[in-house]
């Protein structure tokens, strides 16, 4: 609440109306809007277990998994990311939902029972596909007595991984193309992102495990295409199979080959001219985040 962000949950058990009424408390004692920021969910016909903030019925006729076509329940479709704390089976249906839906999985062991589980099955995941993310995420399993400052860490875990503050961008490692990334640097920072290239970075990794990890944490892409080379085209199909928003330019004159015409692409013929593209793509783009 503290954060300005928007609860979500089932109005169902007695953890949902715990997590409702200490939010409301602290929203009323603040002089803040509950309505706006504790939102809740049921089924028709079912009675909800708190009248806190607003209370909504589910487009759906029932939140089950075996259907011909599936949908997402509100509460974790609309979600941001999803943070599971204590629980049994009815937790675990919840998380097959948050996965299905491809909302971040947050686990909270310290309270045992489903929390833990989700948890250790995350982080195993992450250690496997996403090393550098798996040790952030370990904050979770933090043994701090001080709850107000556990929450607080857990907040900002998830902030940082929903909201990546990076920009991948590829292109041409050409000396040529050195001024086409301190462009898009430049105008990254005006919108409180850093933009990063692989080539400058330091890791000892193979280079491809790199591109792929940093485009897969990455908050948008920004792809010049001016060199038409197939490392290029490489890394802006595997962004796009991520479903990355990927901001395309491309040096006056370039040739785009069909597959990629039909992309919005900034083109430029001087530094100037792409820095002020950039910064009028950029906002549209950028608004999501919240920067």
């Amino acid at each position: 609440m503290k954060q300005g962000h928007v609860l979500l949950n089932g109005c169902r058990s007695s953890l949902d109306q715990a997590i409702a009424t200490a939010a409301n408390e602290w929203l009323v004692r603040n002089e803040k809007n509950p309505r706006a920021q504790i939102i809740s969910y049921c089924l028709k016909g079912d009675k909800p277990i708190h009248s806190i903030g607003t209370v909504r019925y589910s487009a759906l006729r029932d939140w089950g998994m075996d259907h011909s076509e599936l949908e997402v329940p509100e509460q974790i479709g609309l979600a941001g990311a999803t943070i599971f704390v204590a629980g049994s089976e009815g937790t675990y249906w919840s998380k097959n939902w948050a996965h299905f839906g491809k909302k971040l999985i947050f686990g909270v062991p310290r309270f045992g029972g489903a929390g833990e589980t989700i948890y250790m099955q995350e982080l195993k995941r992450l250690r496997e596909a996403l090393p550098e993310v798996a040790r952030d995420y370990e904050t979770l399993n933090s043994l701090s007595d001080d709850i107000s400052d556990f929450a607080t860490q857990v907040v900002r875990l998830v902030e940082r991984l929903v909201t990546p503050g990076n920009v991948f961008t590829i292109m041409s490692f050409r000396r040529e193309f050195l001024d086409v990334f301190a462009s898009c640097k430049e105008v990254c920072r005006e919108f409180k992102f850093e933009a990063e290239r692989t080539d400058e970075s330091s890791s000892l990794e193979r280079i491809v495990p790199r591109i792929e990890t940093g485009i897969r944490n990455s908050a948008f892409v920004i792809a010049d295409v001016s060199d038409l080379s197939p490392n290029v085209f490489y890394e802006l199909g595997y962004a796009k199979a991520l479903g990355k928003q990927v901001v395309v330019t491309a040096k006056k004159g370039t040739q785009l080959p069909f597959d990629i015409g039909d992309i919005p692409t900034i083109f430029w013929e001087i530094q100037e001219d792409l820095k002020e593209g950039l910064r009028k793509y950029l906002p549209g783009v950028v608004e999501r985040y919240g920067r």
